[in-house]
């Protein structure tokens, strides 16, 4: 049986202009959004991030292009700052992924993690570790201690986000695409209670 459309022709224009208009503008951005309980406005959008990105990008060509690097993504939260920084690598080079996860008893805090997914051999390789966001930075302290073990020949940090006011440990990155003040943040990979890391654009939570 017939059903009258959802939508009148009105809407079916409005809709079309709005594709059109997203097809011809990338970076179309919205101006604050909301999160389960917690809103959030724009901190950065996708067209800016691109840019440091690149910048970045020329940075690992430019230093790595002889080494034959194993790029070695942090997950969750780098998936996306990989994906675009790995694919503007120009050279050959690796990928491998893990996860840090908190020994037994540790719960969310700074305690102890171990690697989980990392079966490459690093002995004398050329890491770069991809990491979204650096703050306090004992989880990155933590994996540089126990990577070293395994003898690399060398270890880059690469980190989309570096918030140098909340850092407590002695952690220098080696690339960074932007620094930040201590903002709670989400989008481009990081997340607030599961949600948001597929947001193109950068947010931080509202006063």
């Amino acid at each position: 049986m017939y059903k009258k459309p959802y939508f009148s022709i009105e809407h079916w224009e409005n809709i079309t202009t709005f594709a059109c208009s997203i097809r011809e503008n990338p970076f179309l951005i919205m101006n604050s959004i909301r999160l389960k309980d917690r809103e959030f406005e724009l901190f950065l959008p996708q067209k800016h991030i691109w840019e440091k990105i690149q910048d970045v990008a020329r940075q690992i060509n430019t230093d790595l292009h002889d080494k034959e690097p194993l790029f070695v993504v942090v997950l969750n939260g780098a998936f996306m700052f990989a994906s675009d920084i790995i694919g503007l690598f120009n050279y050959p080079c690796e990928v491998t992924f893990i996860r840090l996860k908190s020994y037994e008893g540790t719960g969310r805090g700074e305690g102890m993690k171990e690697v989980q997914g990392l079966i490459e051999n690093i002995k004398d390789r050329h890491l770069v570790i991809v990491e979204d966001i650096i703050d306090t930075g004992h989880t990155m302290s933590h994996l540089i201690e126990m990577l070293k073990k395994q003898e690399p020949a060398s270890i880059k940090i690469a980190t989309l986000l570096f918030k140098p006011k909340a850092l407590q440990v002695d952690v220098n990155p080696d690339y960074v695409a932007k620094e930040i003040p201590n903002d709670f943040i989400v989008g481009y990979g990081l997340d607030y209670d599961g949600y948001g890391r597929n947001l193109k654009d950068i947010y931080k939570v509202k006063d």
